[in-house]
């Protein structure tokens, strides 16, 4: 720790003081241009999905209240995953206050299930993982007894070779995200459902960063591709397009219903806070009905690569999407870039190792459907004059 400090390298917690999640955040009295909230919709400051939480407030308090299988269901938070469900296109849908809370122990309780009491034995499952996939899901897969395979990020040659291997366990399970946002990537499905199919695998999507943005009504990138009832598992988030927090898992009513049981984040801990429950039905019934909302949020993620592009930047990724990754490289030069940022009146976050590996420190620019294309503008010209300044482009 002494040793990040001393050497410049231990990030910095910024504390806003207004405009959370807005593109104009207030830090030490100042106001900052901010580009890397989650919060692509612009949903957490949107009036209609307050008046959900404050109405949530009114009628069940601030708490869940426990336990789903100790205190009981809340019919609000029911009512929040039939209209998930419904969105998404798949037959149920369970809640959790977190999305690391779904993916740190959905793959324990799907691969070493519990059948009379009886856990799956030792070398009887395997799971597929990309090797860019997300912290949680990397936690998650290290609980269980499943033998773990790791196959090159987004390659389906690999992918297949490893599935094809000779004497593998006879419960296969591949996992993968459906947007990778550091990479600038949307997932083939299509190849992937194939494939699942193909070896007799279960497919697991995790949709953090799609759900809300991709495909009819904002349901993910499986309604996207109109696959939603050939993914047998699709994780999404509540704390990114839909502006909340929170996670959730979908799939058949079968898978669910055991999920609800075999889960320890849904056993062993309080469910989501009824407020967010309302404030999300608010959010998601927005979502669902703003088609040229989301249309104009893909206008401004083009701009905004095309714009940083034509500097002479990279942004990595063959597809637009609005999150861009703007490549560093150098953690060190990385994070003077961003310091330099931040005293042109701009906030945005580095992110590096662990969380990439290392030197490909990059920026995930993310363009919020409140941002103006003045503000984009703005932004681009303060990376051009950092990027000059450091001899980076």
């Amino acid at each position: 720790m002494d040793f990040l400090k001393k050497n410049g390298q231990y990030p910095k917690f910024r504390t806003i003081t207004s405009g959370v999640n807005e593109p104009i955040c207030t830090v030490g009295g100042k106001e900052y241009l901010l580009f890397c909230a989650n919060n692509y919709l612009s949903s957490t400051e949107n009036e209609d999905v307050k008046e959900g939480a404050k109405k949530a407030i009114d009628d069940y308090g601030v708490g869940p209240g426990g336990s789903r299988v100790i205190s009981g269901n809340v019919d609000i938070i029911e009512k929040l995953e039939a209209l998930i469900a419904d969105v998404t296109g798949t037959e149920d849908c369970v809640t959790f206050p977190t999305g690391y809370m779904v993916n740190s122990t959905i793959f324990k309780a799907l691969m070493d299930p519990f059948m009379a009491g009886l856990p799956v034995k030792k070398g009887e499952s395997i799971i597929f993982s990309d090797e860019f996939n997300h912290g949680s899901i990397v936690d998650g897969v290290r609980l269980t007894s499943a033998k773990t395979v790791i196959f090159k990020h987004d390659d389906l040659e690999d992918l297949e070779r490893k599935l094809g291997a000779p004497d593998l366990p006879s419960q296969k399970m591949i996992v993968t995200e459906g947007v990778f946002s550091l990479e600038g990537k949307i997932l083939d499905l299509p190849a992937y459902v194939a494939l699942a199919k193909k070896y007799k695998a279960l497919l697991f999507i995790d949709d953090a960063h799609g759900f809300g943005v991709l495909g009819k009504e904002g349901g993910g990138i499986a309604r996207h591709f109109e696959l939603n009832r050939e993914t047998d598992l699709y994780m999404g988030s509540l704390d990114k397009a839909t502006g909340g927090t929170g996670g959730f898992v979908c799939g058949n009513k079968k898978m669910i219903e055991y999920l609800r049981i075999a889960m320890r984040s849904s056993l062993l801990s309080s469910a989501l806070p009824t407020m967010m429950a309302g404030a999300m039905i608010a959010s998601i019934e927005r979502i669902r009905n703003a088609v040229k909302l989301r249309e104009e949020l893909f206008e401004k993620a083009e701009y905004m690569k095309k714009s940083l592009t034509v500097r002479g930047f990279r942004v990595l990724g063959p597809d637009i999407y609005p999150s861009v990754p703007l490549f560093m490289g150098d953690e060190t030069i990385g994070m003077r870039f961003a310091e330099e940022l931040w005293n042109e009146g701009v906030y945005c976050a580095l992110v590096r190792w662990p969380a990439v590996p290392e030197k490909t420190a990059r920026f995930r620019v993310i363009v919020m459907s409140r941002h103006s294309k003045e503000q984009i503008d703005r932004f681009v010209v303060a990376c051009e004059k950092i990027g000059k300044k450091l001899g980076i482009i």
